[in-house]
């Protein structure tokens, strides 16, 4: 008999542990979630950047031909000042783009891991395995809506 009250009361201590956890595990996801949201923002605009500097240094290297053309110089020295500018800023750009795509891959993990955690206790009967499924699902949704995938 008292190993079934020390059974038993583990059995409380344990889901007590897992409720005290879940708002903690909620504050997480919701975090990851709004990570996500705001590194996708930061990835459209850098992309919104970098087209609309490649139209700049085109429209500038036509109308510098164009010059050229009209003015029968055919120099040899093709470097554009504001195109160089614009190539520099383009380089750091696309550096920023590819830390920020690299951060949503790691935050993408982070709230596939939360979103297993949160399915497993939700169903305690599913394999891990099924968990992991539902769980790239909803992520891959979350991104879907976000327009990151």
């Amino acid at each position: 008999m008292a190993q079934f009250e020390s059974n038993n009361v583990e059995n409380i201590e344990g889901r007590h542990e897992t409720k005290e956890n879940q708002p903690e595990q909620e504050e997480k996801k919701l975090a990851a979630k709004e990570r996500v949201e705001v590194v996708s923002r930061e990835v459209k605009t850098t992309k919104q950047q970098i087209q609309n500097i490649i139209g700049n240094m085109q429209m500038v290297m036509q109308a510098v031909a164009a010059i050229r053309a009209q003015l029968k110089v055919t120099s040899s020295d093709s470097t554009i000042p504001s195109v160089e500018r614009d190539q520099k800023t383009l380089e750091r750009l696309k550096t920023k783009l590819a830390r920020l795509q690299g951060e949503i891959g790691d935050l993408k993990k982070a709230l596939l891991t939360e979103e297993t955690k949160n399915i497993l206790e939700e169903h305690s009967d599913w394999t891990e395995e099924k968990a992991n499924e539902e769980a790239t699902q909803r992520v891959q949704d979350i991104l879907r809506r976000l327009e990151i995938e």
